[in-house]
């Protein structure tokens, strides 16, 4: 299934409750992601290149898989693209902004891991909500991926409105609502960047025309 920026969606059947959302935060927190969660926050890097697929992994799924701009934690190795594609539908008619763009932010935060961690712990799900971000006072509820979704999209769409009065369009639209709402300033380039890429790669996957 691909986005379809017209369609209405629907919830997704894959949506995770929430007292199984606040025992995984808390397993990620006290088991063994601790460790690594230390490592991987070390350092900045850049896009990490696909990672091959493992035993019980769909080889299609893991051929289509989008990496993060930068490291995070995660039980999966890989994630279906597609999997979250009727929430995002659905929550670009609720706000008014397109799923498209909200399918490209999403797999460049984590590439459609529900459990990614990243930034030292502080930025979690799906949208990797930032404790002192979009994500304040929502505690253990980020790791829900509806309402990671939910609370993210709410966000770029006040974003996308506002670049939309001011006239911007394609690829320096797309920019500067994500910078406006995850990159304030536009500091980190290459997150821009590798949603310029993403977007791009899903609008190809369609058959339509790059961002110009």
């Amino acid at each position: 299934m691909a986005i379809d920026p017209l369609a209405s969606g629907a919830p997704s059947p894959l949506h995770v409750g929430l007292p199984a959302a606040g025992q995984h935060a808390r397993a990620l927190r006290e088991g063994s992601f601790a460790r690594a969660l230390e490592a991987a926050s070390s350092e900045v890097l850049p896009p990490a290149s696909p990672r091959a697929s493992r035993p019980g992994t769909s080889a299609g799924a893991a051929s289509r898989a989008f990496e993060p701009h930068t490291p995070i934690v995660s039980a999966a190795e890989s994630a279906d693209p597609d999997r979250w594609d009727g929430l995002l539908n659905r929550l670009g008619q609720k706000y008014g902004v397109p799923p498209l763009f909200l399918k490209a932010v999403m797999l460049i935060e984590s590439g459609g891991r529900p459990d990614a961690v990243g930034d030292g712990g502080h930025s979690v799900g799906l949208f990797q909500l930032h404790d002192q971000g979009y994500g304040h006072g929502m505690g253990d509820l980020r790791f829900d991926p509806e309402a990671n979704a939910d609370r993210a999209a709410r966000g770029l769409a006040a974003s996308w409105r506002k670049v939309q009065a001011a006239g911007y369009t394609g690829e320096y639209a797309v920019r500067t609502a994500y910078d406006d709402t995850f990159n304030p300033g536009g500091g980190f380039a290459y997150q821009g960047d590798a949603l310029v890429r993403t977007y791009n790669r899903l609008l190809q996957q369609q058959g339509l025309p790059p961002l110009s």
